[in-house]
């Protein structure tokens, strides 16, 4: 697996590519809490096809990001940009599985709309509906 971590301007966008374990998540994971510490930028993630996560690891990699942030954390927003309908929908799974997290996290099809949104916190009208 690989992966590259930038800083936008106002956020930073994590590119993972090829096959993908759980440890080498909680890897990116850990390099992004390196560069953010207490989440204070959102994230924005893109997710190749071929970078899947099995479902099982998905409360797992929560709470492994739980575990990072500090006791007060409110946390920034996260976005997943996901490789199609079907990587969306598995994709949402760990969405239900992540709200344990104090931060609002939203899967999109493409980059341009998680842009929007990650900029436009209180944009109302993007397609992706928040978990009730």
């Amino acid at each position: 697996m690989a992966y590259q971590i930038e800083k936008k301007e106002s956020f930073f966008e994590v590119r993972v590519l090829g096959n993908t374990s759980k440890p080498e998540i909680l890897e990116i994971i850990r390099e992004l809490d390196r560069r953010d510490r207490g989440k204070h930028f959102p994230d924005l993630w893109i997710i190749a096809k071929e970078s899947q996560v099995p479902f099982v690891h998905f409360r797992e990699i929560a709470e492994e990001i739980r575990s990072l942030l500090p006791c007060d954390a409110i946390g920034n927003k996260t976005a997943i940009v996901a490789a199609g309908e079907f990587y969306k929908a598995q994709l949402e799974l760990y969405r239900s599985e992540a709200s344990i997290l104090p931060f609002e996290i939203r899967v999109f099809l493409s980059r341009d709309e998680a842009v929007e949104w990650i900029k436009n916190p209180e944009d109302p009208t993007t397609s992706s509906t928040r978990l009730q």
